[in-house]
């Protein structure tokens, strides 16, 4: 990993060193970027340097280099797994919001933050109480009696932790208006990384029956050519947004409830 940074826009990267962090690392360095990769595991030549840190450590803050920051990149997530159901809400969410506030200051006009959200997020609305209360927990909050309080199971924990991504993107929007600072979250469908199997093995049918629909999973790479266009100065007017990378999962689904049974293109009744 080189040491240089010159002149160059610097970006920060959650989860480098593997999945759609480590594409996504790999697609702002190819695009002229100096990436700095926070992860456990070295992020290899992903990124220009490598902060080893535990995102699920709600103690000291992150030592950063003093430099600014012009991307931040929140991907590192944890799977849906029996036993981690606090683990899960506190990397997810907590610690994405942790980080983000922290590295704000360091933001110069014109900065973008993009987090990884999820398909499992979707319903955000609905839910939009318990998600609330999440929101409300501090940073360095033991989160085991709020999973216990809330009921949470090890599938709601996935799904509430990227409900909060999706409601707080949202929240923060109006905030950062004044400094021309914009954050925006992404929400892919099953995407083939080496957790894929987790999720197939949380979610069961609800996979199984997403990766039917769009008939195949999707790439770490395609998920990080968003990611690209929403840290390019060139997409500045997309502010707050949530945008489904999902292969037409969350249109087949809508178009299910709107229209039913019914051959959208044909008018004739459908197929199942």
């Amino acid at each position: 990993m080189t040491e240089g940074v010159g002149d160059r826009r610097c970006a920060v990267v959650t989860g480098a060193a593997s999945g759609i962090g480590q594409a996504s690392a790999r697609a702002l360095r190819d695009g002229g970027l100096t990436v700095i990769g926070i992860d456990r595991n070295d992020p290899g030549d992903a990124a220009d340097r490598w902060i080893k840190a535990d995102l699920d450590d709600p103690g000291p803050m992150i030592a950063m280099p003093e430099m600014p920051v012009h991307v931040l990149v929140n991907a590192a997530g944890l799977p849906p797994r029996p036993g981690t159901e606090a683990q899960v809400l506190r990397v997810n969410f907590l610690a994405l919001r942790r980080l983000t506030l922290q590295l704000l200051p360091r933001m110069p006009e014109g900065g973008s933050i993009v987090n990884l959200a999820s398909k499992a997020g979707a319903r955000w609305r609905e839910n939009i109480e318990q998600v609330r209360r999440l929101m409300a927990q501090p940073d360095s909050a033991r989160l085991d009696r709020f999973v216990t309080e809330e009921s949470v199971d090890t599938v709601r924990s996935y799904d509430l932790s990227k409900e909060a991504v999706v409601a707080w993107t949202k929240a923060m929007t109006a905030s950062l208006l004044d400094r021309d600072l914009r954050m925006n979250c992404i929400s892919p469908a099953a995407i083939d990384t080496p957790i894929l199997e987790d999720f197939t093995a949380a979610f069961g049918a609800r996979a199984t029956r997403g990766i039917e629909l769009t008939r195949r999973s999707g790439r770490a790479e395609e998920v990080a050519a968003v990611v690209a266009f929403l840290a390019d100065p060139a997409s500045a007017w997309v502010r707050g947004c949530n945008i489904e990378a999902d292969g037409g999962l969350t249109a087949q689904l809508e178009t299910e409830t709107i229209i039913g049974a019914v051959d959208a293109v044909t008018g004739a009744p459908g197929r199942g």
